[in-house]
């Protein structure tokens, strides 16, 4: 059943993102991240598990969708926390490589797992195909709000 508001698509799309927001966060709190927080750490956890070139704090940003003062914010805090580090990168003097700690390591194994957890019960609710086109489509909106950006 479609929210009933007369807000459209857009409106039901957001209460579906705060939605998953508003369980992502209760899950997230038992690995004390937010879920901005979570985001940062699963991409230097990828980037640790498949040995990738190091990321800069602007390359994550640029990949999360993050403006640079946000990432700067959740940098400065998961590095205050030992999750993260912050080296000279090895191709670019005027950059920082960012990297997980072994607890950041050990925080987004865990956080990840809960996370997919999450994701199984939320759109459980769904039919797998209409998951695919739930996909498809949403990469379509995305895709095109990017080209008139």
């Amino acid at each position: 059943m479609a929210v009933s508001t007369g807000g459209g698509y857009g409106f039901t799309l957001l209460k579906a993102a705060q939605a998953w927001r508003t369980e992502a966060s209760e899950v997230l709190r038992d690995h004390e991240l937010t879920v901005p927080q979570f985001l940062v750490v699963m991409a230097l956890y990828r980037q640790a598990r498949h040995d990738w070139d190091p990321l800069t704090q602007s390359e994550v940003a640029s990949r999360l969708g993050m403006d640079a003062n946000t990432t700067s914010q959740i940098v400065r805090a998961l590095e205050r926390r030992g999750l993260l580090t912050r080296t000279p990168h090895p191709d670019d003097a005027r950059a920082r490589a960012l990297a997980l700690t072994r607890d950041g390591i050990e925080r987004g194994r865990d956080a990840s797992a809960s996370a997919r957890a999450l994701n199984e019960l939320f759109f459980s609710a769904v039919a797998p195909e209409q998951l695919t086109n739930l996909g498809d489509i949403l990469e379509t909106l995305i895709t095109a709000s990017e080209a008139r950006s």
